[in-house]
């Protein structure tokens, strides 16, 4: 006869088993360790994650972009500082590249929903909206045209279930924005009047 089901069991091994895989590679018990105002701690620390994924994303768009456009990569260090220098919280485009070319893009960390193969809908209506903003522009950003810029929306990369959900994403668009988007390819001829998808992982 199995054991009856035990909460606190389940979520003790779970956590245990996290922390040791993927932070300490000790095998011990720290869910015992914590009390509840350290695990509420923690729990605030970890609303940074997201911030980290993203932050983590941008740099590698910026090596990204490097590698496409030799003017950026001349100024890897002038981009690098925009993104380090760039509060989570403001209200402007993940990158901005001015100069010779001129580049806009933003960076969505968006797993689709239940390992599934489609952006849940509030995920997709901030990415229509990121898609607006990288077409027509934004009020607090006076320093780019986007009609003078390449504009990119970065993914990242979580697989199979990514692909799928940004051409379902693609498919399902309003008519006014449907032949505006494209997945990035590397034969692709670059149109100021496009958003190119790029994954990143």
């Amino acid at each position: 006869m199995s054991d009856p089901y035990n909460r606190e069991s389940e979520l003790k091994e779970r956590f245990n088993r996290f922390v040791a895989d993927k932070i300490t590679g000790n095998p011990e018990d720290y869910y015992s360790k914590l009390s509840v105002d350290d695990f509420e701690d923690l729990k605030t620390t970890l609303r940074d994650i997201h911030n980290i994924i993203t932050y983590r994303t941008t740099i590698r768009f910026i090596e990204w972009v490097s590698e496409h456009f030799p003017y950026v990569r001349e100024n890897y260090k002038v981009y690098l500082d925009q993104v380090l220098n760039t509060k989570p919280s403001e209200n402007g485009y993940d990158l901005v590249v001015t100069g010779d070319i001129n580049v806009i893009a933003e960076i969505k960390c968006n797993k689709p929903i239940m390992n599934g193969f489609k952006f849940g809908a509030q995920q997709k209506t901030g990415l229509i909206k990121d898609i607006y903003g990288l077409l027509v522009g934004k009020t607090k950003v006076k320093s780019i045209k986007p009609a003078e810029a390449f504009k990119f929306l970065v993914i990242y990369d979580f697989g199979d279930h990514t692909l799928l959900a940004a051409q379902h994403l693609i498919k399902n668009l309003s008519a006014d924005l449907k032949d505006k988007v494209l997945l990035y390819k590397e034969e692709s001829v670059l149109d100021l009047d496009k958003v190119y998808i790029v994954f990143i992982k």
